[in-house]
Order: C-alpha cells, then sequence, then structure tokens
C-alpha cells in the first residue's frame, strides 16, 4: 500500500489499483491515516533502534579502551577468581 499525490488530489495505490482517498468510505480514509501512521512510527522505530546500536557500539569500543588500558604502579588491580 502506498500514497502519491497527484496533481489533483491524493490517491492510495493498493495492490497496483489506484483509488482517489476522497472517493473512499470514512472507514477506509481512517484505514489510511492509520497505516501511514504506522509506517511512520515504523520509520521512526528504526531510525531509533540504529541510534541506540550506534551508542551500545560506541560505549563498548571506549569500554574496551578502558579495560585495556595498563594501571598505573599506583593503582592496584584486584581480580577475583572463582
Amino acid at each position: 500500500m502506498s500514497t502519491e499525490v497527484t496533481n489533483e488530489e491524493p490517491v492510495l495505490v493498493l495492490d497496483d489499483k489506484k483509488y482517489v482517498i476522497s472517493d473512499l468510505s470514512d472507514t477506509a480514509k481512517y484505514i489510511v491515516g492509520n497505516l501511514n501512521n504506522l509506517s511512520m512510527k515504523l520509520q521512526n522505530n528504526q531510525m531509533e533502534g540504529d541510534q541506540l546500536r550506534m551508542a551500545q557500539e560506541g560505549l563498548t569500543a571506549r569500554l574496551k579502551e578502558e579495560v585495556e588500558k595498563v594501571p598505573e604502579e599506583s593503582e592496584e588491580v584486584i581480580v577475583e577468581e572463582e
């Protein structure tokens, strides 16, 4: 499903058929609006997920740097063995 705007009116494309949105029933218009809203939310969630993954990768890289640092002589490193 997609919508496109022609020079005249917005058109719904569904299963390769075009429907003028203003000709649809109120229920169909409501469903189209909901589907468009869901598409936007999915796109936003995808972007947010990408941002979270990038932040996680950055923090993991930073953690690796921190744990690989050679401790200064004055610092004592305690390693507990189980």
